[in-house]
């Protein structure tokens, strides 16, 4: 690693303009995708369709997420931060709109994917700019923290608004609360694009093979966390468990998301790099593991809470050990891509495991997940640690 004071992702400093706008785009930009434990069974059942079908909808927006993101890390140096913030989040919340409008369910899985490309977008621009900052793991931290935030209100708000003869009233209160994207774009200054594009050409050398190796675990973490978010509303309602109470569960289990952040912010790597990433994920499949057929109201509280206690702290962990050695800041711009395209993947594996117990597909996939996530990582720090000359 080589001296902070020379690299040109610590040249600025968080808390400036910029920096703010992208952490308050990077926190609002979830409302979708954190709508979906309770948006994905209240599109099916306007539509009539079953769970399986029910899927495509989160599949969809966390894949349009992902291209949103991907775009952002293409053409990056062409593009203008702020323009390019503002008109994304008008594309993201005209989608949002029409999805309370559309007569059929595949046009409503279609403007999902379209709504979460604006939103990928916004989320690549708030990382970019971020990961350049004198303390991108903190601000990472802070992002989980506000996303957490956003997710207990929509998650509260959203069971009171749903209606079952229309999803006009949940589309406008999605709609409303993204429009607060728009005085964040303001804050952002068209020619950070162009500070951010030149850390490739700044730094010198080639990217460790760490950074691509704690970029494939932040995936497979992704992985695990994308399966039991967009199926855990549905486990809860084959559970027999009342959405609204899904809802409030969930919406308690962002709070324990918000102290994981917090957490993760604070300590960054005091307790090492290793023992948090193993820790975040041993915690989530230990959630994961407590959804049951037969489980009560408590048990769903408990294992919301465990899951995302995990990702709200798991997330600043895995991408600042990603851009502890990535000096280019090149793998660093593109976490969202990976993040979202992982939680994207997530949920298209489930049908993998030969079972017709839902439960146990999405239990078999977010083991697996957070195992290859674990793994990956011990090998990382293994070879950190002997590039480093310490093991």
């Amino acid at each position: 690693m080589g001296d902070s004071a020379k690299d040109p992702r610590h040249s600025s400093r968080f808390g400036m303009a910029p920096e703010l706008g992208a952490v308050l785009l990077g926190g609002i930009a979830v409302t979708q995708i954190v709508a979906m434990p309770l948006l994905v069974p209240i599109i099916a059942g306007a539509f009539q369709v079953d769970a399986a079908a029910a899927g495509l909808i989160g599949l969809a927006n966390l894949l349009g997420t992902a291209v949103g993101s991907l775009f952002v890390t293409i053409f990056l140096p062409k593009l203008r931060p702020r323009t390019t913030a503002i008109y994304a989040a008008l594309f993201a919340c005209a989608s949002q709109i029409g999805v309370g409008a559309v007569p059929n369910f595949t046009g409503a899985v279609l403007l999902e994917a379209l709504a979460g490309a604006g939103a990928g977008v916004l989320l690549a621009l708030s990382a970019a700019i971020v990961g350049e900052s004198k303390n991108s793991e903190r601000g990472f931290g802070f992002i989980l923290a506000l996303q957490a935030l956003v997710a207990v209100f929509v998650l509260l708000v959203l069971p009171e608004v749903s209606s079952a003869a229309s999803l006009m009233p949940v589309a406008l209160f999605l709609t409303a609360l993204q429009l607060l994207l728009l005085p964040a774009s303001f804050l952002l200054a068209d020619q950070d694009s162009r500070s951010v594009a030149q850390l490739a050409t700044q730094a010198a050398g080639r990217i460790p093979s760490t950074v691509w190796l704690y970029a494939v675990a932040f995936f497979s973490f992704s992985v695990a966390v994308g399966v039991i978010w967009v199926f855990s509303g549905i486990l809860g309602g084959l559970a027999g468990i009342d959405v609204n109470k899904i809802g409030h569960a969930l919406a308690v289990g962002n709070i324990a998301a918000i102290v994981g952040s917090l957490i993760a912010a604070a300590t960054t790597t005091r307790f090492g790099r290793l023992f948090p990433l193993f820790s975040v994920s041993v915690i989530l499949m230990a959630g994961v593991s407590l959804f049951s057929p037969g489980m009560t109201l408590s048990v769903f509280y408990l294992a919301s809470n465990l899951y995302l206690f995990a990702w709200g702290g798991g997330l600043p962990y895995f991408m600042g050990a990603v851009a502890e050695d990535d000096s280019s800041g090149r793998v660093t711009a593109v976490l969202p891509v990976i993040s979202f395209a992982g939680m994207g993947v997530g949920p298209m594996l489930v049908p993998v495991f030969p079972t017709a117990n839902l439960f146990s597909q999405v239990l078999g996939t977010t083991l697996m997940a957070g195992i290859i996530a674990i793994i990956v990582s011990l090998i990382a720090r293994i070879l950190q640690r002997k590039r480093m000359g310490t093991a």
